[in-house]
């Protein structure tokens, strides 16, 4: 990996990877779902697990259209919509409540702080939802509105993650080159949204609770496929990557 230059850019993914949300969340969707199925017959259905696993940072609009993809029941764009908006509401209801930063990441925020290292938050979550979350996890005071970059808010039209305008957005802001910038993801897309956007050095997150320890070397491998340069499984790891190559530029 090559060395970290102290005006580069961390940018970090939110959901499961700076705040333990994505299992409350995908828990929250996974129960509208099936009240959803009882509604419109045809969804696909998955088991918890399964639906964890399959659709871990997918906005809910692309969670519907793949479980009721080979059905003849068809959703109209207003009750996506509709449900979508349900959706929001719910989550947000119930991680204003439950959501935690996940281990390590209040010392990790704290260092690159404290060392004077850029970052921002970059997610596919709305503005809402990354206020109600920051705000449970205590973690408000290390985010200024500034560097959070939201992709159903922060640009024009929403282009979610695994598209790289998010990525771009947040570069374009903070004023890094994006070759310069390291990512933060727990996701495939996420992933695939910084290699796309074409972020120099992407270190891939597996230590998410969404993330089951069977679970982890599988995710690890299928992250490095999608283009990390090195999986952690604990956020305090960050630290010990950056500080030995920390140079001035």
């Amino acid at each position: 990996m090559k060395p970290f230059q102290r005006n580069q850019v961390v940018l970090f993914d939110h959901d499961g990877t700076v705040v333990d949300s994505e299992i409350i969340a995908l828990k929250s969707a996974w129960k509208l779902t099936n009240e959803v199925a009882r509604d419109f017959p045809g969804a696909r259905h998955y088991e918890l697990e399964d639906f964890v696993k399959s659709f871990a940072g997918k906005p809910y609009r692309e969670i519907l259209k793949k479980i009721y993809a080979d059905s003849l029941t068809s959703l109209n764009e207003r009750d996506i919509d509709r449900l979508v908006a349900e959706e929001e509401k719910r989550a947000i209801a119930r991680l204003t409540i439950e959501a935690k930063p996940t281990a390590g990441t209040p010392q990790v925020l704290s260092y690159l702080r404290e060392n004077k290292i850029e970052y921002a938050l970059v997610s596919n979550s709305s503005l809402q939802r990354l206020s109600a979350c920051l705000g449970a996890a205590q973690l408000t005071d290390y985010f200024p509105t500034e560097q959070i970059f939201s992709a159903n808010d922060s640009l024009p039209v929403a282009r979610p993650k695994p598209l790289p305008d998010i990525y771009l957005h947040a570069a374009r802001c903070m004023e890094a080159e994006v070759s310069d910038c390291v990512a933060l993801e727990d996701s495939i897309s996420g992933v695939k949204a910084a290699v796309a956007a074409g972020i120099g050095q992407i270190i891939g997150y597996v230590g998410g609770t969404h993330i089951s320890n069977d679970e982890r070397r599988s995710r690890a491998d299928a992250l490095s496929s999608a283009g990390v340069q090195q999986v952690i499984e604990q956020m305090q790891d960050l630290i010990e990557i950056l500080s030995p190559t920390l140079v001035l530029k």
